[in-house]
């Protein structure tokens, strides 16, 4: 997945640095519904660094702040059980980095009314099982973050500075970004300055905008007896025979109103 940056220059095939690439990185467990009617799926997947880097479209330090404060609270709160992304809601700051980290990690959407925003946590999320109402929260250490490059954070979004100074400015910017990612993210265990505790309660934001989710309605259902897809893991589970899948199939062929 990780390239020092190869192609053309209207096309570069990267998505991690080679320096950045070439580090043991925390990776995290997930799992989801299988099509779009939403039955659970028994496989785990693995989640990188670089697929959040792919999704969001760009490395950065605070993409890289949200994947240490996720890692530390997964090891407390989900430990080798991974992120059940069609069984969680999420609450983040609303940064693109943080936000980005959260909806990947956890499933959590803002449309479905599991991503919440809340600017008060800083760097730092709340994560709830939606099944049993349990909820934990994660935040970063005060003073981890030089002060002086989230001051620069802020500074460079105002408008108002002249494009000649602003492309001095964001070079010098960026390379102090990735100076503190060297040379103290990166030699940091995440739980060293990413605190998580367990919630009594969770009392969520309002949703921005709240749909039904669909994917997740049949997660609960159990694999097939009888009627199997190819295309289905659990398909080996039991015996196909052609006679009983021609029963379901007519079944199926004659509408759910039949």
């Amino acid at each position: 997945m990780a390239s020092a940056g190869r192609g053309t220059s209207d096309h570069l095939t990267w998505s991690l640095p080679a320096w950045l690439g070439d580090r043991a990185l925390p990776t995290f467990r997930v799992r989801d519904t299988r099509s779009a009617q939403g039955r659970f799926d028994r496989r785990f997947k693995t989640v990188t660094v670089a697929d959040l880097v792919l999704a969001h479209g760009h490395p950065c330090d605070g993409l890289l702040r949200g994947v240490w404060a996720m890692r530390a609270l997964a090891d407390v709160a989900f430990a080798e059980e991974g992120f059940d992304r069609s069984d969680l809601l999420v609450v983040s700051k609303n940064s693109p980095c943080l936000g980005d980290v959260a909806a990947y990690l956890t499933g959590g959407r803002t449309r479905f009314g599991t991503h919440r925003l809340d600017d008060r946590l800083g760097v730092g999320f709340q994560v709830q099982r939606l099944s049993t109402r349990e909820a934990w929260e994660v935040r970063e250490a005060p003073n981890f973050f030089p002060d002086v490059i989230a001051a620069w954070e802020a500074d460079l979004l105002r408008a108002g500075r002249d494009d000649s100074e602003m492309s001095e400015l964001l070079a010098v910017h960026e390379a102090a970004q990735w100076d503190w990612v060297r040379e103290v993210l990166l030699p940091s265990a995440p739980r060293d300055n990413y605190t998580v505790r367990r919630l009594d309660r969770l009392d969520p934001p309002a949703a921005l905008m709240e749909a039904r989710r669909t994917d997740t309605v049949n997660r609960l259902i159990p694999p097939p007896r009888d009627a199997f897809s190819p295309d289905d893991p659990d398909a080996g589970a039991g015996a196909e025979d052609p006679a009983v899948q021609r029963r379901w199939r007519q079944r199926y062929d004659a509408g759910p109103d039949a």
